[in-house]
């Protein structure tokens, strides 16, 4: 068998005709990627392919959990496309490669952010520049076979495991809630199967996962846009999935989300 080139380009392809299709292609080998550079070109190349509108950025393996589960030793990010982003209550038709699904939180912002001498650590300028926040169900997957590694350069390279997001209202006062300690609940088909709170992200706090992205964007030369969000990734860790099972999202007072598997 002739060994796999490395081909950012075809990769990149492939991997957006497997999203668009919402299957696994047997024929791509992301073995051949050598590093987080060869990775993000793949990811670069896959967005480009797949030509959907972007509505900011999707963070995943942010809490040590989800993490192990992906085989990552940090975050891994991604653009989030606007058909990902699904209202509470609708449906999602799953794949063979749908990996799980978690609890999650996403800011969306009013202003760029770090504008010029602002550090992107600083959560209060942070949460200042923030607009909403949301309640949300993140379903993570893979477009390629099990036999490729779980790690971050795979990860990273397919869409960051990005598949879903269920989304819910705005949170109204959430800057007055203590997002770090309030209990989130999983549950699937009405059974509690995970639980967890936001201080699981990054072992802090939902907006801690903020600023990391802003940090990594602001070494990038660039800002977090206007209008951007930024889902903070599972802080339930993950729980598999089937077709036909209703999972919710239970934020306690907060509110709730609901997404059916098809």
């Amino acid at each position: 068998m002739v060994p796999e080139r490395y081909d950012p380009e075809r990769l990149g392809r492939g991997l957006a005709e497997a999203r668009r299709l919402n299957h696994v292609s047997p024929r791509l080998d992301l073995r051949v990627i050598a590093g987080p550079a060869a990775a993000e070109a793949v990811q670069a190349e896959a967005v480009l392919a797949y030509n959907q509108p972007i509505r900011g950025y999707t963070l995943a393996a942010t809490s040590d959990r989800s993490a192990r589960l992906l085989g990552c030793d940090g975050p891994v990010v991604a653009p989030l496309f606007a058909p990902a982003m699904l209202p509470s209550g609708t449906s999602l038709r799953a794949s063979r490669g749908i990996l799980g699904v978690g609890a999650q939180y996403t800011f969306v912002f009013g202003r760029p952010f770090p504008l010029d001498g602002e550090d992107p650590g600083d959560l209060d300028a942070l949460a200042a520049a923030v607009v909403s926040c949301h309640l949300g169900v993140q379903v993570l997957g893979r477009r390629v076979c099990h036999t490729v590694p779980l790690n971050a350069w795979t990860a990273t390279a397919d869409f960051g495991l990005d598949v879903a997001h269920g989304r819910g209202g705005a949170v109204a006062d959430w800057r007055d809630r203590d997002l770090a300690t309030s209990a989130v609940s999983l549950r699937l088909d009405g059974h509690v199967v995970a639980q967890g709170s936001g201080r699981e992200i990054l072992n802090r706090h939902p907006l801690a996962a903020v600023a990391w992205l802003a940090e990594i964007v602001s070494q990038a030369g660039r800002t977090i846009d206007a209008f951007d969000a930024v889902a903070t990734g599972s802080c339930t860790a993950l729980s598999q999935i089937v077709p036909g099972q209703h999972v919710e999202a239970d934020f306690g007072s907060l509110g709730r989300v609901e997404l059916d598997i098809t």
